[in-house]
This record gives C-alpha cells, sequence and structure tokens, in this order.
C-alpha cells in the first residue's frame, strides 16, 4: 500500500524538500538497493558529481537528456513514483513505497518541510469516487479503529474550508465510521487523515483536484502556545493554538541576537541536510553569532566555530539584546544564547580561513561542516594582510595569492607562544587582534578557502552544507565554481531573492580517500 508525504508549502525553502527528505532518509537508516557493480564502474567521476537531485539549470531552460538517468537513479534510491524533472516545485503531495512507520515516524520528529505520511487508503477526484473505493475495503477500519480511540485529520490545500464544510465533508463517510463511537480529539490512538488539493482554475475560484484518505502514520510534532483572552480583565487563558516544535528557537526568542544571524528555519534545514546527529563534530567556519551551532547543538552534535571578527564573538557593537526579553546581565558574547537554552557550550577561535589554523597532517576529525558565509551590505568576507603590500595585492587581484596564504598569520607575534599570566597582557592581546588590519575579498575567493579546508578536515563521506550567492542570468558558471576534485555535489537548492539574484543551498559529500 503506497505512502502519501505531505509536504508543507515553504515559500522561502520549497526547493530544499527532497535534499531533506533524502537526508533525514538516510540519518535514519534507508538505505537504497546495491546498484550492479558492472554499472557503479561504468559511473564517471563527472557523473557522480551531479549527484541525485536536480539540476537548477533545468529551471531556465529546457530538461537535458542527461538528467533521465539520474531520475531512474532517484526513483530506484528512494522508490519515489514521480519523475524529477521539475524538482517538485509547488508540489506539496507526494506519493512513495517506502512503508517502515518506525522510519517515517522519525523523519517527521526532525524534518521541517514535511507536515506528515499517511498511508493511502483512497486517492481519487471526487468524494463519490473515494468512498465507492473505501466500502469495499471494510477491512482496513475494522482492522485500524476496533477498540481505539480515533479522530479525523481534515486539511486542505489550495481553498480555506470553515467549520461547518469540515463537518459535512467528514460526515460524508459516516456509513463506514458509524460502528467506531470511541472518539477522542484530544489524545487519538489513530487519526485518519482526509485531505483535499485544489488548484486555481481562475482568479476567484478554485477546483478540487485530488481527495486523498487514508490512516496518519506521523504528524508534525507541534507544541501549544498560550492564547491571552484580551476581552476579559483576568486576561484568562482561553485557548493554546499549536505552533511547530522548532519556532520555540525564533530569532526573535533569543537573548542575543546579530546583525546578520541565519534563519531559524534555514538553520534547521541545513542542519537536517548535512545529517547532524548525536555526537557528531561539526564546524561552522563563519561562526558569526552563533546560529548556525546553537541549531546544531540541539541535535546533541559537538561544534567548533571560528570568525575572524572577535567583534562578534565578543559582543562588541555588531551584536545586541533582544529587546523584547528581560535580561540579567549586559553581557553579548557569542555564548549566552547557548547558556538560555541549556545547550552544550561551543568551542570558538579566532583565525583567518585564508590562512587555516587547521594542522592538514593530522588524521580527519570533523563530521560536518555548516556554514553561512558572509555576503552583502551587512556583512562581507574579509581577511587579514600584515602590510599595505600585501593590501594592495589582494585588492587588485581580489584572489588570496599562494604567496600570502604561506606567510604566518597577522595574530602571530613574537610573544604567541608565551603563557599569558597576567589578566593584562590577555587584554592587550585581544586588542591586537581587535586591531588586526583586515580588507574585504569576494565570495568566491571564500568559497574556495571553504572547499580546501572542508577537503582536509572532513572525514570520508563527510558533509558540507553552505549557502552560496549567485546571480541567476550566470548561474552555470556559478554551479561549475562548487565543482572539486574531492567531493560529490550532491543537491544546489535555489531561494530566490529577486528577478535576477538569489542564493544556493549547497550540499557536498566528501569523497573516500582510498576511492
Amino acid at each position: 500500500m503506497p505512502f502519501l508525504i505531505w509536504f508543507s508549502s515553504h515559500n522561502k525553502y520549497d526547493d530544499c524538500k527532497i535534499s531533506e527528505l533524502n537526508s533525514l532518509l538516510e540519518i535514519y537508516g534507508y538505505r537504497k538497493k546495491e546498484y550492479d557493480e558492472k554499472e557503479k564502474k561504468k559511473e564517471n567521476d563527472k557523473e557522480k558529481n551531479e549527484g541525485y537531485n536536480i539540476n537548477h539549470i533545468e529551471l531556465f531552460e529546457a530538461v537535458k537528456k542527461s538528467s533521465v538517468r539520474k531520475n531512474i537513479e532517484w526513483e530506484e534510491k528512494f522508490k519515489v513514483s514521480r519523475m524529477i524533472t521539475n524538482k517538485f516545485r509547488n508540489e506539496v503531495f507526494l506519493k512513495t513505497n517506502i512503508s517502515e512507520e518506525d522510519l517515517w515516524v522519525n523523519v517527521i520528529s526532525r524534518s521541517v518541510l514535511i507536515k506528515g505520511v499517511i498511508e493511502l487508503w483512497s486517492e481519487g477526484n471526487s468524494y463519490n469516487e473515494i468512498l465507492k473505493e473505501l466500502l469495499l475495503k471494510k477491512d482496513l477500519f475494522e482492522k485500524t479503529l476496533k477498540d481505539k480511540k480515533w479522530c479525523f485529520c481534515f486539511n486542505s490545500y489550495g481553498k480555506i474550508i470553515n467549520q461547518e464544510e469540515k463537518v459535512d465533508k467528514m460526515n460524508f463517510f459516516k456509513i463506514l465510521l458509524e460502528p467506531y463511537t470511541n472518539i477522542d480529539l484530544i489524545n487519538p490512538q489513530v487519526q485518519i487523515g482526509l485531505i483535499e488539493e485544489y488548484e486555481q482554475e481562475n482568479y476567484n475560484s478554485t477546483i478540487l483536484k485530488k481527495v486523498y484518505f487514508g490512516k496518519c502514520i506521523a504528524l508534525r510534532r507541534n507544541q501549544y502556545m498560550n492564547n491571552l483572552n484580551k476581552i476579559k480583565k483576568d486576561h484568562k487563558i482561553i485557548g493554546k493554538p499549536k505552533i511547530a516544535w522548532w519556532t520555540s528557537y525564533a530569532l526573535n526568542k533569543r537573548p542575543i541576537l546579530g546583525p546578520t544571524t541565519t534563519d531559524n528555519d534555514l538553520a534547521f534545514i541545513m542542519c537536517n541536510i548535512a545529517k547532524i546527529k548525536k555526537g557528531h563534530i561539526v564546524l561552522d567556519p563563519f561562526v558569526g553569532s552563533g546560529g548556525l551551532l546553537v541549531t546544531s547543538s540541539i541535535f546533541d552534535a559537538i561544534c567548533i566555530g571560528n570568525d575572524i571578527d572577535i567583534r562578534l564573538l565578543k559582543g562588541y557593537k555588531l551584536s545586541y539584546l533582544n529587546p523584547h526579553m528581560k535580561h540579567k546581565s549586559n553581557n553579548k558574547s557569542i555564548f549566552e544564547n547557548f547558556v538560555y537554552y541549556n545547550l552544550n557550550i561551543p568551542e570558538i577561535i579566532v583565525s583567518d580561513n585564508s590562512k587555516p589554523i587547521w594542522n592538514f597532517f593530522h588524521k580527519p576529525w570533523v563530521d560536518a561542516i555548516i556554514t553561512d558565509p558572509p555576503y552583502g551590505n551587512r556583512a562581507t568576507v574579509r581577511i587579514c594582510v600584515t602590510n599595505n603590500v600585501e593590501m594592495n595585492v589582494v585588492q587588485n587581484n581580489d584572489i588570496l595569492p599562494t604567496s600570502l596564504k604561506n606567510q604566518q598569520d597577522i595574530y602571530d607575534n613574537n610573544n604567541d607562544n608565551n603563557f599569558c599570566s597576567s589578566e593584562e597582557q590577555l587584554k592587550k592581546k585581544e586588542k591586537n587582534i581587535s586591531n588586526a588590519k583586515t580588507i574585504t575579498y569576494n565570495c568566491i575567493s571564500a568559497v574556495k578557502d571553504l572547499l580546501n579546508i572542508a577537503s582536509n578536515v572532513l572525514v570520508d563521506n563527510g558533509m558540507l552544507v553552505f549557502l552560496f550567492p549567485i546571480q541567476l542570468d550566470t548561474i552555470q558558471e556559478e554551479i561549475n565554481i562548487l565543482k572539486h576534485p574531492d567531493f560529490y555535489l550532491i543537491s544546489y537548492d535555489l531561494q530566490t531573492f529577486t528577478p535576477i539574484t538569489g542564493r544556493l543551498i549547497v550540499s557536498m559529500q566528501r569523497k573516500a580517500r582510498n576511492a
């Protein structure tokens, strides 16, 4: 019996839903059927580097023949019944033959873009068609609802249905459900899903496209938020509307805010795509105010971050206190949000990614790198320079030369190797770091430095997930930058800002070193 995946219609990150689904299935142990060894040998690195997900060029030009092979592989990998030449853009429902209930319960417990999974008993274009088919499956109702508490879960996509209409639609199946009177709306043991999908016929009207009926296997975990009755003087709590579980970590609910902290929804999506699990070592080379590490810590990861700007890490000038919260102190350091949520404190280092501090000759130790490189007017990628000559070289060439990479870091001095025994020496050293000369360099160079670091510190099959700004008219050239001999390019999901600009949520996987 097929299962129906019910996606949320996210207006910002809709393109990420297949990438998130892919990663969550792998996190919880689903494995695709092994391909024949002969077929594996036929695939070259170029084909592998394209990954299983859609090529975003297809959003701007005709589908190419090469994508057909990827679609077939995706179907074999996840048993998805629909071709992905359009990346399921704007699609809310997807059928699959993956029927492991425990697997879906785990996937839904973490997913941001999936609302639920339903065991599909019937689907059709009208209610009469659904009822006719269900009358032949009365044994399903007997098996599922006998001696159990149950309720309906009704939802419509594309049209608002009032409460009276909902009741009428559910009563349409009264002939099947009348024998089962043990209804419990608060703590049901079983939920029966009734979902409608509408499409826009014209500006003022919609038509019913599809009706789905089945047993709810897993639904999104929600929390309850108190709703105050402002009409009554006593402000008595009269209702508790449901909100998504991750909204308790929303930026406006954190005590310390940064100028460019990654959006809360996107941070959870990126962590899911990176397949972060308990005990994983996660590195953010552009840590900033630590938004991505907060999310990683929620999944019990061991977090490490570095940034060139000590002002962000210490909370000098840039970070600010949430004006809608009460604060015990004026401390605005990167660690305050971790303390507030009772999360493990990360290790934070001040360093320049153009001159990595990590020892590349050691065994790889990072399970995942998840980061949001700064770009735009509010935040820019910066590097350290030691003198005016180097500054001119970098500004003229816009890309850091090899000779500069090999020089000693600006933070190093003759006393750095000595133990700072007094508070005065520590403050002096901190002041030197704060006053270090830095200049901007372009995002492409920053991505190349990021790939260099990831190539050396990521374990085999480790994930690199980051955001990459693009111009839509040069998207092919932008994507070519992401190709690297040590990585598989798994996905690059598009988020558009304007008709000509956007960014890619990029995920890459480290190739095995012995391959």
